[in-house]
């Protein structure tokens, strides 16, 4: 995994929780080939079980995997992860204070054809919200096909952005 995407931004960090020898932890670094930091004396988080266990984390910070390293879900949170990175360097007016904090909190949004749909707004841009889901899934979305009562919500908040 280190090799295939960690030119794309991945980062590895290994905690030994095993209270493993320096040299044990050497022998193994080396028979794996491994070239990411190991972090040695480091406690297991209250929810890790099993070794080993991966955990995977947004570019918000937000937690979108935990589990088994050979999981099929794995690889998927890290390539959404990464898409998700990709997407918001394409962006350079980011602010990095204020990222990862919701322009509108969770809510139910309805579309135009009355379905509902839970989440928050993360960001408004170019006629389309990017609706942060439950699951924490990032999704554009074009503001035009959200209810009226959603889209005068959607422009209240540009507004008032707009006054700050």
């Amino acid at each position: 995994m280190d090799k295939k995407f960690g030119k794309k931004g991945l980062q590895i960090l290994a905690p030994e929780v095993q209270g493993s020898s320096v040299d044990a932890i050497e022998a193994l670094v080396k028979e794996h080939k491994i070239e990411y930091p190991i972090m040695k004396g480091s406690t297991r988080g209250p929810n890790m079980q099993g070794i080993p266990h991966s955990v995977v984390f947004d570019s918000y910070g937000e937690l979108v995997f935990e589990g088994h390293p050979m999981s099929d879900d794995f690889e998927k949170a890290v390539k959404d992860a990464l898409r998700d990175v990709k997407d918001e360097e394409e962006d350079d007016d980011d602010d990095f204070w204020n990222r990862g904090k919701p322009v509108i909190a969770e809510r139910t949004w309805t579309n135009e054809e009355g379905k509902p749909l839970v989440a928050s707004v993360m960001e408004i841009k170019d006629e389309k919200v990017v609706f942060k889901l439950k699951n924490g899934r990032k999704v554009p979305y074009p503001i035009a096909k959200l209810s009226e009562d959603d889209q005068k919500l959607i422009a209240e908040t540009l507004e008032a952005e707009e006054e700050e």
